[in-house]
């Protein structure tokens, strides 16, 4: 499992796991409750790629969305 993104804009996260789960990699959010939970926390919610084997496509797939939309990241 890999880190492959992280953002304080849940919505963002919510757009990039989608993406990936369309493309076929199983992905898994992390912290996604604990900045409302703990207001001030130092700790962005994560999106990690469960298969190590998927990160490089996984990461290639987020670069190309970044490219198309660059008022996202």
């Amino acid at each position: 499992m890999k880190l492959l993104f992280s953002s304080p804009d849940s919505v963002q996260l919510g757009l990039v796991r989608s993406r990936l789960e369309a493309a076929g990699i199983a992905c898994e959010t992390r912290n996604e409750y604990l900045t409302t939970a703990l207001p001030g926390a130092p700790f962005d919610p994560e999106l990690w790629v469960l298969n190590d084997a998927e990160f490089t496509e996984a990461r290639d797939l987020l670069a190309a969305w970044r490219r198309a939309s660059p008022s996202k990241h």
